[in-house]
């Protein structure tokens, strides 16, 4: 008889910044950074050149917005270790990173959300934050993304991004693909 399971819940805040899950199906593309290093599990804009990205910026609205960095366990750090031995770790300028455009991935959520509230980018930080999501009216809105269970504040939740990541007010979203 097989066991039934109903804790797959468990473990879920036990991921990192960025992190996609090996068993679901994503659309992640590539594109080489511009501008400045972009951590993992930041929100990035389209840059100028071909196929390339940048980090957000103070002037950053929602339709700017192409996706969110994915983890690559291929990436050596660009840094040495601060005092505390940590690394940084993302994408360094003219690499190539890894743009998730649709499925699920781990982001640390900065304020905390419940589940459906509407992400948030955080566009006007000068430290750390720069790129990371929130909620609460506190960022650039992405009304066509929602987090997906309760997350604490400084916490890691799950989103799940659908290509299309906000709409103007008063459009109409395209309607879901056929099954």
């Amino acid at each position: 008889m097989a066991i039934a399971q109903d804790s797959f819940d468990i473990f879920r805040s036990n991921a990192f910044e960025g992190q996609v899950a090996t068993i679901e199906v994503c659309k992640i593309i590539s594109r080489m950074v511009e501008g400045d290093f972009i951590p993992f599990g930041r929100a990035v804009i389209r840059g100028a050149g071909r196929r390339s990205c940048a980090p957000v910026t103070a002037k950053t609205v929602a339709s700017d917005i192409i996706g969110f960095t994915v983890r690559s366990q291929a990436q050596a750090s660009p840094t040495m270790p601060n005092e505390q031995a940590i690394y940084a770790s993302g994408y360094s300028v003219d690499f190539v990173a890894s743009v998730i455009e649709d499925g699920p991935i781990k982001m640390l959520c900065v304020d905390g959300a419940l589940a459906g509230d509407v992400v948030e980018v955080i566009v006007n930080a000068k430290d750390d934050n720069l790129g990371r999501l929130t909620a609460g009216g506190k960022g650039v809105e992405l009304n066509m993304v929602r987090w997906v269970d309760d997350v604490e504040a400084g916490s890691v939740g799950e989103i799940r991004v659908h290509g299309l990541l906000s709409v103007e007010a008063g459009a109409t979203p395209p309607p879901p693909p056929e099954q």
